[in-house]
């Protein structure tokens, strides 16, 4: 069996609202039965300049500091929601 991906989301991820990008995603993932590491990559504030810490450690991990991403075992990062919700829809 193939290696999980790995999903990068906030901290709100399921708990947050329902139109919450994270929480779209691992929805829709769940649904697809789709199994993956989840890391919480940021903590604080959907505001920039308001969030404590940085995101440092998610850009060295995918690139970019924008969540939600995914990174297949492959290596391959899938930034923002829609493009990850169309990756799953893709998924067999």
């Amino acid at each position: 069996m193939a290696e999980e991906p790995t999903l990068y989301v906030c901290h709100g991820d399921e708990g947050g609202p329902r139109v919450h990008p994270c929480r779209r995603v691992q929805e829709a993932m769940h649904a697809k039965g789709i199994e993956y590491e989840k890391v919480t990559a940021a903590h604080g504030h959907p505001i920039p300049f308001l969030r404590k810490g940085s995101r440092e450690d998610l850009r060295a991990a995918t690139g970019d500091t924008k969540l939600p991403a995914l990174k297949l075992a492959d290596g391959t990062v899938i930034a923002h929601s829609k493009a990850i919700l169309s990756w799953v829809a893709d998924q067999p």
